[in-house]
């Protein structure tokens, strides 16, 4: 029995046992389920390494940003929320993320929320988000697993019915986005649509292509993670800097450093690629069986074609709103949120907030609603990692995830989960209601599938030609 624990306490054989059981559900041969099962262990385990080295990364530059300027520095990032997590819930967050895409079809099936979210690594994220409150709230394993599915199960079925409407406009398809940065998607389109009337779209305006090099997420987080631990490195005393770096000069150890945080990244994302390598084709199987008038949410790439001035200037606009944030935070005397800590979610989330702000908005909402955006979102790290950090999970301390869905759902999971595990209950069970209750009130039972009024006459995801009347 103790080797039955110990074995089935590892995220790696829970992953293993979830592709085995889909593989052979689907039929597919021996060797395939052998290879697809050991793949998803492996990646699980490359995961976990990286997670080991963004970690030690993160715990340095937070001991010399507070001994160099005596305050708290947060520095979001998904990865290093997600690897966190694996690290010290790894079972309980593998369990909540396997349920919750199962759930996503079944709410699918039987509800008017017919959307499939095909962001897998979104969804693992999400899981991961969830699960340390789950155990701020003091719940067991089972209870946590099963409270956890039920609140992500709802939020991938649901989350996407917010930007359908515009994606079809973008895309000129009937489908969706499965992207957590939602909250802010939704809101620079509906901000884009008040105040945007009779405005230009902003793919006309010439943006300098240089700046296309952030689009590498490895690339982009060396080198601010370089400027940043060059500057904490500066500033921190030198017996502090010693410490850390030993004989080594602390200009390469700082370098290093930046370059084993984005390598931490870089193999982090290579275990998780691998790991949904494996799982996510089972549940597109069971979901193309079992909801075959489904629509489908789509992972961020499919937004990348013909909207390069947006993604840009919301970048632009968004770190602004994190800087601005970040001086305010410096001059009240909080814990300070990076913001270059954030590029990352600045250029994807504040990028793609500018795409659906321009589709309804043009110029205006390409801008507007990004910068808004991104300054409410350096705000939101000091919330989560406060509660989190008061509840003794000081990993959580200086750093959590970066994007809004994130860090809104957490808030609110943070403020009920202090009151115990009843509140938990409750949400969990307001959640899976939501879906039924909404499907029997409403009298649309499935989403509109054409596309609508004023959509491109060509599909960004199909290709084909639309008719518009």
């Amino acid at each position: 029995m103790e080797f039955l624990k110990d074995l089935l306490s590892q995220p790696a054989v829970i992953a293993g046992l979830v592709v085995l059981v889909g593989l052979i559900a689907l039929k597919k041969p021996a060797t395939q389920v052998i290879t697809g099962t050991v793949k998803a262990m492996l990646g699980m385990v490359i995961l976990s390494a990286g997670a080991t080295l963004i970690c030690n990364a993160l715990a340095n530059f937070s001991s010399l940003f507070e001994s160099a300027f005596h305050m708290t520095g947060i520095v979001p990032s998904n990865e290093a929320g997600m690897g966190i997590t694996l690290g010290k819930f790894g079972t309980i967050a593998t369990f909540v993320f396997v349920f919750g895409l199962v759930l996503d079809i079944v709410l699918a099936r039987f509800t008017k929320f017919k959307y499939i979210f095909l962001s897998s690594d979104h969804a693992l994220y999400m899981a991961c988000a969830i699960t340390p409150f789950l155990m701020v709230a003091g719940l067991d394993t089972v209870p946590a697993i099963i409270c956890g599915s039920l609140i992500l199960g709802t939020i991938l079925a649901t989350f996407p019915a917010m930007v359908h409407e515009p994606m079809k406009k973008i895309t000129g398809d009937n489908c969706s986005f499965a992207h957590f940065g939602t909250i802010g998607y939704w809101f620079s389109a509906k901000l884009g649509k008040l105040i945007g009337k009779g405005s230009e779209s902003i793919e006309e305006i010439n943006f300098p292509k240089a700046l296309n090099f952030l689009s590498d997420s490895n690339v982009s987080a060396s080198l601010v993670m370089a400027i940043m631990f060059f500057l904490v490195t500066g500033f921190a005393p030198a017996d502090a800097v010693a410490k850390l770096a030993g004989d080594q000069s602390p200009w390469v150890w700082a370098f290093f450093q930046a370059l084993n945080f984005a390598a931490g990244i870089y193999v982090l994302v290579a275990g998780v690629n691998v790991l949904l390598e494996e799982i996510t084709p089972a549940f597109r199987g069971f979901s193309d069986k079992l909801v075959p008038n489904s629509v489908p949410a789509y992972p961020f790439a499919v937004l990348f074609k013909g909207t390069s001035n947006a993604l840009i200037a919301g970048f632009l606009v968004s770190m602004l709103g994190g800087i601005v944030a970040m001086g305010i935070q410096i001059a009240c005397g909080l814990p300070v949120v990076l913001f270059a800590s954030g590029i990352v979610f600045h250029f994807f989330c504040g990028g793609l907030a500018a795409i659906f702000g321009n589709v309804t908005g043009g110029r205006r909402g390409a801008l507007v609603g990004p910068f808004i955006v991104g300054f409410i979102m350096t705000w939101t790290p000091i919330v989560t990692t406060s509660i989190l950090g008061n509840a003794g999970l000081v990993e959580y301390a200086t750093t959590f995830f970066s994007d809004a869905d994130f860090n809104v759902v957490s808030i609110v999971l943070g403020l009920i989960a202090q009151a115990g595990p009843l509140p938990i209950y409750v949400i969990s069970a307001v959640c899976i209601l939501f879906p039924f209750v909404a499907t029997a009130i409403s009298k649309t039972k499935v989403p509109d599938p054409t596309i609508p009024e004023g959509a491109p006459e060509v599909g960004l995801i199909s290709g084909e030609r639309h008719d518009k009347k």
